[in-house]
């Protein structure tokens, strides 16, 4: 009997380990998969890294050509302003010359 008791404990052993190395191969390619898949998220960072920097310099962009309106409705008040000085001037000037 003593030899039947150890068949079957070998025979549990032995089911045991290949149930173990099943799993164990089942995590070597989940493994594999997690490393795939922290690389291509690298590969992203990077990519959102370099895809932000370019919406900054286009934020900036915008930004400047925002300005640009401004500063010719600036002029532009700064030329009309002159004009009538210019002619209020001209006028006082023609009246006690002329």
């Amino acid at each position: 009997m003593e030899n039947e008791d150890y068949a079957v404990s070998l025979e549990r052993h032995e089911q045991m380990i290949k149930s173990v190395q099943h799993q164990l191969n089942e995590l070597k390619a989940v493994s594999a998969e997690i490393k795939q898949m922290n690389a291509a998220l690298i590969e992203m960072t990077n990519e959102i890294k370099h895809t932000n920097a370019s919406l900054l310099s286009c934020e900036m962009k915008i930004s400047d050509l925002q300005r640009i309106p401004a500063t010719r409705f600036e002029k532009l008040i700064g030329s009309v302003i002159s004009a009538l000085v210019c002619g209020i001037i001209g006028y006082i000037v023609a009246r006690f010359f002329g």
